[in-house]
């Protein structure tokens, strides 16, 4: 019986419902904890009279048949939807020849992680779903990983590939799993930084780690079997979706471990090496581009190259080919960032809301000026990377300072409105400016450190102040916010005179680096290189030495 099936029974039984549905007069799906009407309605969803539960049904393994988790010609679910995202059908695998089981859940769009079924529910390749696996499963929709990304996850390109790809390719399921378990491992670790950790919790953290490890190693085996698949026969949409979605989770991955970010640059190597042959493919078979939700992932993928790339100079590679594609490219830069901005109302199709499609045009600018933002970071890469720190090129210098000047005078409302603006009022256009300004702001710090003739010049202070202010107003009102702002937080903790605000910034940084271990700061291939270098290496040692205290005495227990 699949979740839509369910729910459709399940909704006339309002006498069973929760408390507040009842009190309305509303029918209930009885979803616990939170039903989809209370959800959906934002009300407390009270429950004081048991219901019945009826035992999800576990399929057995049918040997000679190979099974993926979901059947690939279903519709596309709706992300406000019970429909399950597992459902009991199945297709021949293309990563495994071992049987593969499916799974009989509630969506985890409509289960709250604190109530889940401590059932074991069957994963592919003869793996069991365990109550902790099913809990790292459903947080995906409220990670740090989607905080990141910015966009609400209910009608996002994540939202799509978790519902309509990871329930047919084991290894994104396996790679979601991984980074949640990540996710909910450093939870504990704060809980030891701030003196909370319990010998359960402590208990739980050690499984989650070995969880996120096993998942991991396991996907990366469906990884190279999908590129394979994909290089001999083309693959389709969904399979060049779900490579890519793979690749976007993996890196990600690599970002919560410190230990991973050599692999990481493999996998850019991997995808730089796959893009040309493949779209050379396309081309003779008549497609242009890469399937909508996959250049979203490319573009995100971008991203994490540019953040590698200030933390190693092996990084960067892959964002550098796509600025230098050419303008009608595919795969150039700003094509990717005009089809992400685009993509969701195609990727989602008639079910797309007016509501999100505002909510896009909305911050359409700010994210306009986060994607111009990360251009000027190729010529301080440059200049930081020279000989001699690019002290000879003062015409170069002087061209990325000119460059920055017109930013700022073009995005001027915006940068206006991250000051002037008290709090967010839950609206996701804030924290876009939020976002969009400090990096904007980042830029103006690390161009400080670039020119020998003025190290310290009258605006810098200033500047650090405003980031350490915006900095201030967001974390106190969203915590988790710290995980997205942690770059140029980073940034300007390097170069703040002011005790208080170096005090404040640096204890965010550290608590923010027990799940980024490396937040965009560089190792040793920088060598302590020029000003920059000096000081962003002190920064490094500063925030990972506390960091990784922490860590150690919650390994050794």
């Amino acid at each position: 019986m699949t979740g839509g099936t369910g729910s459709a029974k399940r909704g006339s039984r309002s006498k069973t419902g929760c408390t507040t549905c009842r009190t309305r007069k509303l029918k209930c799906d009885e979803i616990r904890p939170v039903c989809g009407r209370c959800s959906k309605t934002r009300l407390r969803c009270d429950w004081n009279q048991p219901v019945r539960r009826a035992r999800s049904a576990i399929s057995t393994v049918n040997v000679s048949s190979p099974r993926l988790l979901a059947p690939a010609d279903a519709a596309h679910p709706s992300p406000g939807s019970t429909e399950s995202v597992i459902s009991d059908h199945a297709r021949p695998s293309l990563t495994s020849s071992s049987p593969r089981l499916p799974l009989d859940v509630q969506s985890p769009l409509n289960v709250v992680p604190s109530a889940l079924s401590t059932a074991h529910i069957p994963l592919s390749n003869s793996l069991r779903l365990t109550p902790q696996d099913q809990e790292s499963f459903v947080y995906v929709r409220n990670s740090v990983m989607v905080l990141r990304i910015g966009k609400p996850f209910q009608w996002s390109s994540l939202s799509y590939i978790y519902l309509n790809i990871a329930s047919k390719y084991a290894g994104v399921m396996r790679i979601f799993i991984a980074g949640a378990s990540m996710e909910l491992r450093s939870k504990a670790i704060l809980d030891q930084y701030d003196g909370k950790l319990s010998s359960n919790q402590y208990e739980r953290a050690r499984r989650l780690e070995h969880s996120a490890t096993s998942h991991y190693h396991l996907a990366l085996k469906d990884l190279s079997a999908l590129v394979d698949h994909i290089s001999s026969s083309g693959g389709n949409d969904d399979d060049v979706n779900a490579l890519f979605a793979m690749w976007f989770l993996i890196l990600h991955f690599g970002l919560y471990d410190s230990q991973s970010i050599g692999a990481s640059h493999v996998h850019l190597e991997g995808i730089r090496s796959f893009l040309k042959p493949y779209l050379k493919s396309c081309g003779e078979q008549g497609k242009t581009t890469l399937p909508l939700a996959s250049q979203q992932l490319l573009y995100y993928i971008s991203y994490m190259d540019i953040y590698l790339a200030f933390s190693s100079m092996a990084g960067g590679r892959l964002w550098m080919d796509l600025l230098s594609e050419d303008a009608d490219s595919p795969v150039s830069y700003d094509g990717l960032f005009y089809s992400a901005r685009s993509c969701l109302p195609k990727l989602w199709g008639t079910q797309y809301p007016v509501s999100e499609l505002l909510d896009d045009l909305e911050n359409y600018r700010p994210l306009h000026f986060l994607h111009l933002c990360q251009k000027p970071k190729l010529s301080i890469l440059n200049l930081a990377t020279s000989s001699d720190m690019g002290r000879s090129d003062k015409a170069g210098r002087q061209r990325l300072w000119k460059e920055l000047t017109k930013l700022g005078d073009e995005f001027a409302d915006v940068l206006a409105l991250a000051e002037k603006v008290v709090d967010t009022g839950t609206r996701r256009l804030i924290w876009t400016v939020y976002h969009a300004s400090l990096e904007y702001y980042a830029l103006q710090v690390l161009y400080s450190c670039l020119d020998p003739d003025d190290e310290s010049p009258p605006w810098l202070d200033r500047v650090v102040a405003t980031v350490a202010s915006i900095g201030y107003k967001a974390v106190k009102e969203d915590p988790r916010q710290l995980y997205r702002l942690v770059w140029p937080l980073a940034i300007a903790m390097i170069r703040t005179r002011d005790l208080v605000h170096r005090d404040w910034l640096k204890d965010q940084l550290l608590r923010a680096q027990v799940l980024l271990p490396s937040f965009g700061l560089p190792r040793s291939d920088w060598d302590g290189k020029g000003l920059l270098g000096q000081l962003l290496l002190e920064a490094n040692r500063t925030c990972h030495s506390v960091a990784t205290m922490a860590d150690q005495r919650l390994l050794r227990g």
